[in-house]
């Protein structure tokens, strides 16, 4: 009954709007509460123009701000009746109610944010859209500045003006830190989409700082000591997220710091949610003391520094300190300084203003009931920036007492009354609230004498003492996002019947003057707010004084927030499968495009208790540090079994990712926390205890056995940043860095494709550019340089990131941005003769004539010799001439570099002069017995056969008669092929059946038994030519780590058992059989659906079909269902709704 007398009223407040076809209630967290909300055009019978008529040109409607009230005015305005230019410093609307949930990965980011331009979009062009900032209203001259906030780099303007007839004001407003000290240096805010996935971030921050060896137990619980100030909706959700999140999730990660864990709720009031009704505070209250969250109330914060936060007891009047790992700000808004310093142009805090108004410095910007500011008849202001200033009753009282008593005797009569009350309620709400409160069903119940008698007449005075106590219930509203919505779609509608209703006012009687007002003044319905707990637990207040709690209400939340969201593009992800994203970054199993490369990966792992040990008996383990969690390390650490190791893991990053759909990362068609896994949702799956640690290891003492890490945490936490580690074994797999080859600006002005991070700034400096080209203020030269997109680098990660960003502007932007997408231009240079060389060449072939047809400019036989900040300076190889040319954004894939850690340790082994670290085909680090080196850091030296030759010759003459016979050499020729590859190699290309056919034709006489030293050399000169290094791909990487874990597995096995080849060089066998590469094939999508692929047996497939197929593999290759869904669903997203386009 509740439900359905919410959902009627919202349907009854909202019939009149337009576009109410598909109705959609929002439900605000920030203040709590339902929004109404439209998706669909609005309707036919909206007025509109005669197109046969002479129409007078169109006034200009500026609306500042995206938020709540702007993206409401704008979804509903009718663009067919004004010229509207929209202004905003985010091309997005964020579902900000869900702000909390995106704080601990609940729900993701990108999930509740819809770029403005897709509205925008729906308006057949007759919206436009600049992302910049309004810095300053000029309203004697109806005019806007406004100033991009794009980057630097991009040339023309920054700054440019607009004008208007109509100026809507709508840019929210900012946090209101009450000049409380060290609030904006050292806290979190929660009102933005940024200050969520800051928090996120944070949060995670504190929990890998706070499991770094060094430090006390007092050291980590200040770590993990979270402070929420501000015990409104906002700052409540949030403690209740968090809570969850560590319970459900981050206790099984890091479990040696559960009990360590605080959150702590400072509230100035009395009560936490003391907007709700009691009955809600003290469950919330109570629920909170069981989960363990400490609610301190009546507490004022006075200050807050990087490592101590002080309050003020207000009974007492104590002052008192207390450490904290990260502190979130929630606690209310002010006005911005743009609206603060309109208000002063205005006379809004000037003494006239307070005078005539009798109110002194105002906080936000004031307006009539009609949302017109007061003292500017054509600006407009709705949302938090606003605040309505309701008539008083009282103010009018002789007017309306005047305008009744149409017979001028000086009395009123019931009849009299009753002929203005219906305007009176309209211009006067605080009169039926007062009713309200009084328990009275009819306006004329005021008209009594104090026995309770109706009078028949009443003079002035009677009038007003009825009337004295009606302005008592006038209040302000709530800075919330049902207000604004409200407010938006109010005027919207205004203006859409704006001409209608000025022939024929639909208002109420105006009391000082004559005639009716235009419009009927705004009018908030509260539909009641929503209070998330935690634990599957909400409250609820609902109209009617109708209050629930529990876990059934959560289920309400659930289900009015899934079915009523903004657009189909939201898509909420369920709270545990997302929840370890914040770690989770990848161990897939998948194919390498940076390369190119099908790598095979399993995720078939039998679940065990992280808490269980396995290792029985007193032997102490021996201690394995792995150094990277990249494709090799990852593979690795999966595939490792044996229980018998001390296994330490440090990297930077947390997480793996599967590079090979980074490019569709850089345009949107796969999100980032798609492709990646936390390294602890892997290492806690094994039947051992592996220690996880984020950070940097920026140095190798191999003579000591050492390795010297640094935190890579932001978070300070005095002097305890850097540790070292022991190892009896040591393992390299810390990849490799983008190599420049010392090209002047690269790495100043380039940007990378080589990790997660790389992806998401691409794809935000793609926005940036369009964004930035659309600005009023650029000429066309610039705009032709600022969307000039250069890859540099024609490999498999170039050539897919040029084919989708292709995609990307052809298929979502040119949509959203039709002014400029003929000026996009994608060049891509390489230095080589043809891209994708590694290739076959029909495949090669195919991918140039496609770029061409597609309109991609492919520039080869060219090197890059410098990146300045707005001109690329290119070499060609033919005829040396040097050509420069302007872009607006460079993407530089051009190949490997070792790193600098790897490059001081090569040097303490004696391998300088090496491009990377060389290790035997057993990946053990040349000179160094107990390192192990993996991945596209290292390199195998294969050894020569002819080095060997002699003591090959030797060891197969048991006689040592100086010749060998055929049956002699059979007893080794197995040993030959396995320990040096480039034999069997040299067979095939030879085309030859086995060894015994290579020595035979390098015989003189066919029919001669036996060989001598001199035909055997004969035989195997040419064999080293077919030595190669392996390519530095993700398939190598991981069939590395593969091998090797088997290695590690079976070393005692093997110690006492060796299965590899005969030692040459030496007596018995090695221990294991050498590493070798098995190729697998590798694609290379081409974009418009189209890929090419090199599958083993030297089979080419190209085509529609093929990209099918890599959807297909991609898919089940995919490291678990969480990302194959979250993967597929990307497409599948991409296929019905587009990229998104919103700069987040």
């Amino acid at each position: 009954m509740t439900i359905l007398s919410f959902l009627s009223g919202a349907s009854r407040t909202l019939k009149g709007y337009p576009g109410y076809s598909k109705l959609l209630v929002l439900c605000t967290l920030s203040g709590g509460g339902l929004v109404a909300y439209s998706e669909s055009q609005p309707d036919g019978g909206t007025p509109g123009v005669d197109p046969n008529q002479n129409v007078p040109k169109k006034k200009r409607v500026l609306v500042l701000g995206t938020g709540w009230a702007g993206t409401s005015f704008v979804k509903d305005l009718d663009a067919s009746l004004y010229d509207v230019q929209i202004v905003s410093p985010r091309n997005y609307f964020a579902f900000t109610p869900l702000l909390p949930s995106v704080t601990c990965g609940t729900v993701e980011a990108r999930s509740v944010v819809e770029p403005i331009r897709n509205i925008v979009k729906k308006r057949r062009g007759e919206m436009q859209f600049c992302e910049a900032e309004c810095v300053k209203i000029d309203a004697a001259n109806k005019k806007v500045l406004c100033r991009s906030n794009l980057d630097n780099s991009l040339a023309g303007s920054r700054e440019f003006s607009l004008e208007y007839d109509y100026l809507v004001i709508a840019i929210g407003a900012e946090v209101n830190t009450f000049n409380t000290p060290g609030v904006m240096e050292n806290c979190h805010f929660l009102k933005e989409v940024e200050d969520a996935q800051k928090i996120r971030t944070s949060v995670i921050d504190c929990f890998e700082k706070a499991v770094l060896p060094g430090l006390s137990e007092e050291e980590r619980r200040i770590n993990l000591h979270f402070v929420i100030v501000g015990g409104g909706p906002t700052g409540v959700e949030f403690a209740a997220e968090l809570h969850d999140f560590f319970e459900e999730d981050l206790v099984k990660l890091y479990p040696t710091v559960k009990d360590l864990v605080k959150i702590t709720v400072i509230q100035s009031g009395d009560h936490i949610l003391n907007t709700f009704d009691e009955r809600i505070s003290s469950f919330a209250e109570q629920k909170f003391k069981r989960d363990g969250i400490e609610v301190q109330t009546g507490c004022r914060v006075v200050s807050v520094s990087d490592k101590e936060i002080t309050m003020k007891m207000q009974s007492k009047g104590e002052v008192c300190s207390t450490p904290h790992g990260l502190v979130v700000w929630s606690t209310g808004v002010k006005t911005r300084p743009v609206v603060r310093d309109f208000m002063e142009q205005i006379g809004q805090n000037c003494l006239q203003w307070a005078l005539t108004y009798k109110q002194v410095n105002r906080r936000v910007l004031a307006t009539d009931e009609w949302l017109r500011v007061k003292g500017c008849d054509d600006v407009f202001a709705i949302g938090d920036c606003t605040s309505i200033d309701q008539r008083k009753i009282k103010e009018d009282i002789s007017s309306i007492f005047k305008a009744a008593d149409k017979d001028n005797s000086g009395t009123l009569t019931v009849e009299e009354f009753q002929d203005v009350i219906d305007d009176i309620l309209i211009r006067y709400p605080q009169l039926e609230l007062y009713l309200k409160s009084q328990h009275l069903s009819d306006v004329a119940d005021l008209l009594k004498d104090p026995q309770g008698n109706k009078m028949k007449n009443v003079d002035i005075e009677g009038f007003k003492l009825a009337l004295s106590q009606v302005d008592s219930q006038m209040k302000s509203l709530p800075a919330t996002a049902q207000v604004a919505a409200q407010q938006g779609a109010y005027l919207s509608r205004c203006f859409n019947i704006w001409s209608q209703c000025e022939e024929n006012p639909e208002g109420p009687r105006r009391f000082r003057g004559s005639g009716r007002h235009q419009f009927r003044p705004f009018r908030y319905k509260h539909f009641g707010q929503f209070a998330p707990l935690g634990g599957e637990q909400a409250a609820a207040e609902l109209p009617g004084d109708w209050v629930s709690a529990g876990h059934s209400t959560q289920w309400l939340w659930y289900s009015v927030y899934a079915s009523l969201f903004y657009s189909g593009r939201f898509y909420p992800v369920n709270h545990e499968s997302v929840r370890l994203d914040e770690e989770y970054m990848h161990k897939q199993h998948g194919f390498s495009t940076t390369g190119g490369g099908l790598v095979a990966f399993s995720d078939a792992r039998p679940f065990k208790s992280i808490y269980s040990d396995p290792v029985q008996g007193e032997c102490k383990r021996k201690k394995v540090v792995v150094l990277g969690t990249g494709w090799a390390g990852t593979s690795f650490l999966k595939n490792l079994k044996n229980p018998s190791y001390d296994v330490h893991v440090v990297s930077p990053r947390n997480y793996f990712a599967f590079t090979p759909l980074l490019p569709s990362v850089t345009c949107g068609t796969v999100e980032a926390r798609s492709i990646v896994e936390p390294i602890r949702c892997i290492t806690r799956k094994k039947s051992y205890d592996v220690h996880f640690k984020e950070a940097k290891c920026y140095k190798i003492d191999p003579a000591n056995k050492k390795v010297y890490c640094k935190s890579s945490q932001d978070t300070e936490l005095g002097e305890k940043e850097e540790f070292a580690l022991d190892y009896d074994y040591l393992v390299i797999a810390m990849g490799a860095r983008a190599n420049t080859f010392n090209t002047p600006g690269v790495l100043e002005y380039a940007h990378f494709l080589k990790e997660v991070e790389d992806a998401q700034r691409i794809r935000q400096s793609v926005i940036d550019s369009f964004e930035r080209a659309s600005l009023p203020s650029l000429s066309e030269e610039e705009k032709k340089r600022i969307l000039h997109f250069v890859v540099v680098g024609g490999g498999p990660a170039g050539v897919e990131f040029a084919a989708e960003l292709h995609d990307f502007v052809h298929e979502d932007l040119g949509n959203l941005y039709p002014q400029i997408k003929d000026y996009v231009k994608i060049t891509l240079i390489e230095a080589a003769d043809h891209i994708l060389n590694m290739f076959d060449k029909r495949i090669t072939a195919f991918a140039e004539e496609k770029f061409q047809r597609d309109g991609i400019h492919v520039k080869t036989g060219s090197m890059v010799v410098k990146v300045s900040d707005k001109e690329i300076s290119t070499k060609e190889r033919a005829t040396g001439e040097v050509e420069n040319i302007p872009y607006g954004m460079v993407v530089w894939a051009t190949g490997i570099g070792t790193r600098p850690e790897i490059i001081d340790f090569m040097k303490q082994i004696g391998q300088t002069n090496r491009r990377a670290l060389a290790t035997d085909e057993w990946l053990r680090v040349e000179g160094s017995d107990s390192i192990y080196a993996l991945g596209d850091c290292a390199t195998i030296n294969q050894r020569s056969v002819m080095e060997d030759i002699a003591i090959i010759f030797s060891k197969a003459d048991n006689n040592k008669s100086g010749t060998l016979t055929l049956k002699d050499f059979q007893e080794v020729v197995d040993d030959i092929l396995e320990r040096y590859p480039q034999v069997k190699l040299h067979l095939k290309r030879k085309k030859m059946r086995n060894f015994a056919a290579l020595l035979i034709d390098s015989q003189e006489n066919a029919h001669n038994q036996t060989i001598e030293i001199e035909n055997f050399k004969s035989a195997l000169s040419e064999v080293d030519s077919q030595m190669k290094n392996l390519p530095a791909t993700a398939q190598v990487a991981a069939q590395q780590g593969d091998y090797l874990a088997d290695c590690f597995n079976r070393m005692e096995e093997c110690e006492k058992y060796p299965e590899g080849p005969l030692r040459f060089r030496g007596s018995g066998r090695h221990r294991f059989h050498p590493f070798r590469y098995k190729h697998f094939g590798q694609f290379a999508p081409l974009g418009g659906e189209q890929t090419a692929a090199q599958l083993p047996g030297d089979w080419v497939s190209i085509g529609h079909s093929t990209q099918w197929l890599w959807y297909s593999v991609y898919a089940s290759k995919l490291v678990s269902w969480r990302t194959r869904m979250l993967v597929v669903s990307d497409w599948g997203r991409r296929f019905i709704f587009g990229r998104d386009s919103s700069r987040i």
